[in-house]
């Protein structure tokens, strides 16, 4: 499986645009109409709110991720602003990297304890306390050890409710801030424990203290500590070492280019809220299982689109803060529409934690030569996704669905690129006919995978709804979904292939 560079004819492109494009739109038409079932909802868990005054709709805020996002990120402008300013000048002074992480250390700690307090700077302390030690023992298996023990400890309910609860008594924002943050922190600490397996040669106490600066600061780096996205321990050295960039007229306007550009996502997708109450039908199955066809497969792809928008303006804004640090953050996700391989959706959405699994989990599995290493790893890998991601069942169906589509994904591509598969195809089909082969076989494996996102996204009641639909649909269902979906593959094939070129 796989796709064609050959393109097809122009007219053909354009009848698969325009039916992608139709669908989506009369989908979400269908997904906006069904936003009456809530005109005389009775609010008990105040999922809406009035809304913007000139808009005239109540709007949908049951999304508690996105609530906390949001002040979080006003909060945090002037604290990293200053970040930048001062940590700019001590490069401009040419001053030493550990005078850049200390400076990195003191601005996060007062960030924190202006907002959770003495206790909470403790708390956060703890992770890079252990991380540093670790390091000076210098044994990768008890790294690794640790840190996984570290990961299953967080996913303790009982604990982490004593701990956030009695001890840092912190309010429902800062609670969900918390759980995120100390899970970026896991990641982080990984990093930079592995690679200072080889490079710590520090024999005295400054030298410990210096590695010790280094790795809270990389740690604890403001911009992306309670949002990601996870850039790897190399790159942050790379940073702090390397020469500061200059400012020049260009840079500073890309970087400001940037900054409005998800500023404008983020405003569109507040807009957005007013009229498609994407979140508030996640809690409500049993409206959702009420849909007709159109309405309910234009539910998934908005939650599909809801979830990208969020993660394009956290990792957006963080990153392009991150780089304006002179710290090659990974860039923002893909638009998941463009992507129809599930391999290729973990690649190219959270860039940076696929980064840490391939360096850090998979890539020194297959270094071990036993039957089936790559299923294994792969296996173990998302076994680690599961785990991190929360101990809940809607993860566990999700994690076995990703894993399941990128194994099927290997075994076909496995078999595309045999002799003998490939001959057989240019035997008998041109290559206009087998890009569309690859796209009609990529349409059903999307169809089937795409379920996983129904259960991670809109929990398992709506999981299971999408799961019966799959199997149970009308005859002309099937067909028309199959049709749609092709119709979008053959489209993100043309995007993929105009990129490649342009590239090139």
């Amino acid at each position: 499986m796989g796709t064609s560079d050959q393109s097809l004819p122009k007219i053909e492109l354009g009848f698969y645009f325009i039916s992608c494009v139709s669908g989506i739109f009369y989908c979400t038409y269908q997904f906006y109409l069904a936003g009456a079932y809530f005109d005389n909802f009775y609010d008990v868990n105040n999922d809406f709110t009035r809304g913007w005054s000139w808009v005239g709709r109540k709007k949908d805020i049951s999304d508690h991720e996105w609530s906390a996002w949001i002040p979080f990120f006003v909060r945090l402008a002037p604290w990293v602003a200053v970040q930048l300013l001062i940590s700019h000048i001590i490069k401009y002074k040419k001053l030493s990297s550990t005078v850049s992480c200390s400076w990195y250390i003191a601005v996060t700690l007062g960030f924190l304890w202006t907002y959770i307090g003495t206790s909470g700077v403790i708390f956060m302390m703890i992770q890079p306390c252990v991380v540093c030690l670790l390091i000076s023992i210098r044994n990768l298996p008890l790294i690794y050890f640790v840190e996984l023990g570290f990961v299953f400890v967080y996913q303790h309910k009982p604990l982490m409710n004593l701990v956030r609860d009695d001890w840092l008594q912190l309010d429902n924002e800062w609670n969900y801030l918390l759980t995120v943050t100390i899970f970026w922190v896991q990641l982080r600490s990984v990093s930079c424990a592995v690679d200072n397996i080889t490079g710590y040669r520090h024999r005295n106490l400054a030298g410990f203290f210096r590695n010790f600066i280094e790795t809270t600061a990389y740690c604890l780096y403001l911009p992306t500590l309670c949002t990601g996205p996870f850039f790897l321990y190399a790159d942050f050295r790379k940073g702090i070492n390397g020469p500061n960039d200059k400012w020049t007229l260009r840079r500073v306007a890309t970087t400001c280019f940037n900054l409005l550009r998800f500023i404008f996502w983020l405003l569109f997708t507040e807009f957005s809220m007013h009229f498609l109450y994407i979140t508030a039908f996640k809690y409500q199955a049993r409206a959702v299982e009420s849909f007709n066809s159109w309405t309910f497969y234009g539910f998934g792809y908005l939650v599909g689109q809801y979830f990208y928008c969020k993660y394009l303006i956290v990792y957006g804004l963080a990153g392009e803060l991150t780089r304006a640090d002179d710290i090659n953050a990974p860039p923002p996700p893909k638009c998941i529409s463009a992507i129809p391989l599930y391999s290729e959706l973990w690649r190219d959405f959270d860039r940076g934690l696929y980064q840490f699994l391939i360096k850090y989990i998979y890539g020194p599995l297959i270094s071990y030569k036993f039957p089936l290493t790559k299923l294994i790893a792969s296996f173990l890998t998302f076994g680690f996704i599961y785990i991190w991601h929360g101990l809940r069942d809607f993860v566990l169906v999700w994690t076995l669905i990703s894993f399941a589509g990128v194994t099927i994904e290997s075994i076909a591509r496995f078999i595309g690129k045999s002799p003998t598969y490939i001959d057989l195809l240019n035997k008998y089909l041109s290559p206009h006919m087998i890009r569309r082969l690859n796209c009609l076989m990529t349409a059903h494996l999307f169809i089937f995978t795409v379920a996983g996102s129904y259960y991670f996204r809109a929990r398992m009641d709506i999981g299971n709804q999408y799961m019966y639909r799959f199997f149970h649909d009308p005859l002309l269902t099937k067909v028309l979904r199959t049709f749609f979906v092709y119709c979008g593959c053959q489209v993100s094939v043309e995007i993929k292939n105009y990129q490649n070129k342009k590239i090139k």
